[in-house]
């Protein structure tokens, strides 16, 4: 757990590194990244696939 970041979501120190500027939050349970580009949110699904999550209105689109 790095107990340096929080999550942009529900703010909670609860996160692990899973990648390079990868990470999960286990209270929330999203993956997000973390680059010069800003952050990106995502749902990880049943099957492991990753569902984009725009951080401005709250919807979920399918990564590409």
């Amino acid at each position: 757990m790095d107990t340096s970041l929080t999550c942009p979501s529900c703010t909670s120190r609860n996160v692990g590194k899973v990648g390079t500027g990868q990470f999960y939050c286990w209270d929330c349970y999203i993956e997000f990244s973390m680059s010069y580009r800003g952050v990106r949110m995502y749902s990880v699904e049943r099957d492991g696939e990753l569902t984009r999550i725009d951080p401005l209105t709250g919807s979920e689109g399918a990564l590409s």
